[in-house]
């Protein structure tokens, strides 16, 4: 499947997401489960955190890639020109685009179904033991697969782009037409991405690790692991 192929499928994704609607109670327990999940990655992998170069690129990964932060603008712009960012934009950073865009938009509709599974226990907060709960309840193994492989490509994809001088010069002479072409909000997200992972000696070895360490996790979720998360009060 193309990068066009896969923005416009992940486009009809997003937009049928039920964060659209009109829901105000529905919109407030996804906004706390999706600052409890990112909490949760901070504290999980806090180490990570503090590795030389690292805080701006994980940052960038857990709050607008894991973390639930609006696309709305970002996917507007591509439904609307894509045609025009496939022929401005260099292949390689559509290709980076479509994956981030796919975890992000992957990661909302598993987060929308554990709002369901969560219900009014989400009204009083979240803690722990509720979430592992809910989580096994999902039954969403397959798409959580789908999940850690994208963060996986997304570092090869960066990396690709970070160790190509022609690549990077050729982003950086296009920001002006790409921002009058009617898609600042997809250029400048891709900008924040390659600007926060840039001093990482390696983003696909740091992904690839934090992928493992999630993938460790979801198994031990799955299995029923009294305390899954010992980095938390448990509770």
């Amino acid at each position: 499947m193309t990068a066009g192929e896969r923005l416009h499928t992940a486009l009809e994704r997003f937009f049928a997401l039920r964060q659209h609607a009109d829901d105000a109670r529905f919109a407030a327990r996804l906004d706390r489960l999706q600052r409890w999940q990112i909490m949760r990655l901070r504290a999980s992998h806090r180490d990570l955190l503090t590795r030389p170069g690292a805080e701006a690129g994980m940052d960038f990964l857990f709050t607008e890639v894991y973390g639930g932060r609006d696309l709305r603008p970002v996917a507007q712009e591509i439904r609307r020109a894509l045609p025009k960012a496939l022929k401005l934009l260099p292949d390689r950073v559509m290709v980076t685009s479509a994956s981030a865009l796919e975890a992000a938009i992957l990661t909302q509709e598993l987060d929308e179904h554990l709002v369901d599974v969560l219900d009014v226990r989400l009204d009083e907060g979240l803690c722990a033991d509720s979430y592992a709960e809910a989580y096994r309840r999902q039954q969403q193994e397959a798409a959580r697969q789908r999940q850690l492989a994208l963060v996986s490509e997304l570092g090869g994809h960066i990396d690709r782009y970070v160790r190509s001088r022609m690549i990077q010069t050729t982003f950086r002479l296009v920001r002006r037409p790409a921002h009058a072409a009617g898609f600042a909000s997809l250029y400048d997200f891709l900008d924040r991405g390659f600007a926060a992972m840039r001093p990482l000696p390696s983003v696909a070895d740091l992904l690839d690790e934090l992928a493992a360490r999630e993938q460790a996790l979801m198994a031990r979720l799955l299995a029923g692991h009294p305390q899954p998360f010992p980095e938390l009060t448990h509770g």
